[in-house]
């Protein structure tokens, strides 16, 4: 007979080979620290959307554009001011008076070369248009209290580093162009012009001859020559830009 230590364990307390082996995998196995991403609720994505939107529009609003939807009603108000008609208005800057009817009734964009024109004929200057002419800000302006604004639908600007008022001789702008921007067309007026070449490029075109200028070159002209001016490379051009009297 076989000894009570070589007597089988009943199978009822036998565990097979793979069960266990699974158990002993299954306890040293070190739990995952990371969390799972969480997600946003359906509520919480569009105040997100809405805040960014928001946040955009309130950097848009800072910089005015000749763009804008005031631009045509500060046009027409200027206008009644001067007592001029409509008629009139298009007589004197060669335009035909169904475009001026929709610059000033916010249905057309004004081009920069137009808008030349028009300040021209109301005897003002493009600050006028923006309200910003005021009281001297003193000698120094800070880099970060220059006010700017968009000059064509490419995204060009400029930075006045004259404050806008209408006792200064003088009119110091920083021209920030766009590759493609620029003044979109042939302008004339009264004063004088002088510029440096920051960077980048500019194509500048004096009484019909082209001038493609590069950072460190200047240019000088009268500026009833007819001008236009275009950035014809594919980085932004920066130009120090300097007229009298002011036009901008």
């Amino acid at each position: 007979m076989p000894s009570d230590s070589q007597k089988s364990i009943p199978k009822t307390h036998q565990k097979p080979e793979k069960e266990l082996a699974t158990r002993v995998k299954k306890s040293t196995t070190r739990p995952s620290l990371k969390a799972p991403p969480l997600a946003l609720s359906k509520t919480a994505q569009p105040r997100q959307r809405k805040a960014q939107a928001a946040s955009k529009s309130d950097v848009e609003r800072e910089e005015p554009s000749l763009y804008g939807p005031d631009i045509g009603r500060r046009i027409r108000n200027l206008r009644h001011i001067k007592g001029l008609t409509l008629k009139d208005l298009a007589v004197r800057t060669f335009c035909s008076e169904s475009m001026l009817s929709k610059v000033e009734n916010g249905k057309a964009q004004v081009s920069l070369t137009l808008l030349h024109r028009i300040v021209h004929s109301l005897d003002i200057t493009i600050t006028a248009l923006f309200s910003e002419s005021r009281a001297d800000q003193g000698v120094v302006t800070r880099a970060k209290e220059r006010s700017t604004f968009r000059i064509d639908a490419k995204g060009s600007r400029l930075e006045r580093l004259v404050p806008p008022n209408l006792g200064h001789l003088l009119e110091g702008n920083l021209h920030i162009l766009e590759p493609g921007g620029g003044s979109d067309g042939i302008l004339m007026h009264e004063g004088e012009e002088v510029g440096y070449v920051l960077s980048g490029a500019l194509a500048l075109t004096v009484s019909g001859v082209q001038y493609l200028l590069y950072a460190g070159d200047s240019f000088v002209y009268r500026s009833e020559e007819p001008h236009s001016y275009l950035n014809p490379g594919e980085v932004t051009t920066r130009v120090l830009w300097v007229s009298t009297p002011p036009t901008f």
